[in-house]
């Protein structure tokens, strides 16, 4: 406990006052307060074979010899902090363990405890119960094609003011869901040397999507249509899931290229189609930044379709494919950039670099970001895109540049952006800020001669003269 705090965790019984001198169970920030305390005595060796869920670490290696090694160093970092581990609770050395499911070398697993559970669950009766299955079966949605879709009837019941009524077509939905979660596959473990695809589809029910490398799944995604998304067009619905997908797996996407599967062919010409609808300029909105081509597949062969209603499908098609052509301009302009040269040249050689940069295809990211660096000619288009084309709206300095911020970095980000918003000709125009404030009237000065000073005004709404208009 920080002192001072300790007041805030007091608590009294028949016989004395007690406060606590160190973290208890059951404070609000307590598992994002440990969390962060983990993070800080762990944070050299996390993602680097190491990982930590509140009070559970786990360190994993492909050799033994590397695995004692690093071991050794958690071991160090622990006792620098003062921190103990309690030998009854941990395991060293295990082919495959339970760490937030079942992890092994080939992939991870649903717990079989939880699973055996699911098995003997008798009908929920009531909502608590119900919210209670349904906590459960969320638990392991990822590893359920098409959950959302699956769930809704359940999902249902739970939503304020509906009678909680248990009919035939929920008791269907919950023994599907139970049968989906008992015959759940094995997901693979994102390799990051690989490239990633993500295939998606949409029906008059909901969307979906899988994340894959070579052709095994590593995550699924499934999310049911509301009344307002059921009306939209089937280009919409299938624009929605790819959103869905990149927004819940940028991570995974943004290190390198990758590719998107889709049964709508239109969709494979996205860049260069004219942006007409809201879902066009969101849709590249969220694709700006990650380095991606579009395929498309027919219905029938893509993995994301099962389970949903699908419409009938054509003839046979020659696959399209749309690869966006700006970053390789990007990456050509680092050429006359001295500090991207240096940078490209320590990644060729193997060097790490300083700070938040990485080099991932001869593309530089700053904290995740395409990084422009001293190209004026690419800043500027960003600048043009992003505050005056249809994605920008010619919107203030701030909208525009946590419009950039969030997918491009550049030295000087925000002063440039001030300075080309105030530029902006048609926001000069249009916009009252940036038109000085009309002053008091003041007298005119009195001429010296006739016609030296000529006022004009304009008087409308007079009756029409009969033939002399």
């Amino acid at each position: 406990m920080r002192p001072g705090d300790e007041p805030k965790t007091a608590f009294q019984t028949h016989h004395e006052h007690f406060e606590f001198k160190v973290m208890p169970y059951g404070v609000t920030g307590g598992p994002f307060t440990f969390q962060h305390g983990m993070h800080i005595v762990l944070g050299p060796l996390l993602r680097h074979g190491v990982l930590v869920f509140i009070d559970d670490i786990l360190v994993f290696n492909k050799t033994l010899q590397k695995h004692i090694q690093l071991l050794r160093e958690v071991f160090q970092r622990l006792e620098k902090y003062s921190l103990k581990l309690k030998i009854k609770k941990c395991v060293f050395a295990q082919p495959q363990l339970r760490y937030l499911g079942v992890i092994s070398a080939e992939g991870v697993h649903t717990d079989p405890k939880n699973i055996k559970k699911v098995q003997s669950w008798s009908s929920p009766t009531s909502v608590k119960e119900l919210r209670q299955f349904l906590g459960l079966a969320g638990y392991y949605r990822r590893f359920i094609k098409h959950y959302g879709v699956v769930s809704r009837t359940l999902t249902d019941l739970l939503k304020k003011g509906v009678t909680y009524q248990w009919t035939d077509t929920c008791e269907q939905a919950f023994q599907a869901l139970k049968q989906a979660l008992t015959s759940a596959p094995v997901l693979a473990l994102p390799d990051f040397k690989q490239p990633f695809t993500v295939e998606t589809d949409a029906s008059d029910m909901g969307i979906g999507a899988v994340l894959m490398q070579r052709h095994h799944p590593i995550a699924f995604l499934s999310q049911a249509l509301g009344p307002r998304h059921r009306m939209l067009s089937t280009y919409e619905k299938e624009c929605l899931a790819i959103l869905m997908a990149v927004e819940r797996w940028r991570p995974y996407l943004m290190q390198s290229e990758f590719t998107i599967r889709t049964d709508h062919r239109s969709l494979t010409c996205l860049d260069d189609q004219r942006l007409t609808t809201p879902w066009q300029h969101k849709a590249l909105s969220k694709l700006l930044g990650l380095q991606y081509k579009i395929e498309y597949r027919k219905g029938a062969t893509n993995l994301a379709a099962d389970a949903l209603s699908r419409r009938p499908t054509g003839t046979n098609c020659s696959i399209t494919v749309c690869v966006p052509t700006w970053l390789t301009q990007v990456k050509q302009g680092y050429s006359a950039d001295s500090s991207c040269r240096d940078m490209l040249d320590k990644a060729k050689q193997g060097i790490a670099l300083k700070g938040p940069f990485q080099v991932t295809n001869g593309l530089i990211r700053y904290k995740g970001r395409v990084w422009l660096g001293q190209n004026k000619e690419a800043q500027n288009k960003v600048l043009h895109e992003l505050h005056s084309g249809a994605l920008g709206g010619h919107s203030g300095v701030q909208a525009t540049y946590n419009r950039i911020i969030r997918l491009f970095a550049w030295p000087k980000l925000k002063q440039a952006v001030k300075k080309f918003v105030g530029n902006c000709a048609i926001c000069k125009q249009a916009k009252p800020e940036h038109v000085k404030y009309p002053g008091l009237l003041q007298p005119l000065p009195i001429p010296e001669q006739a016609w030296e000073m000529v006022t004009l005004d304009f008087v409308e709404g007079l009756p029409r003269s009969k033939g002399y208009n």
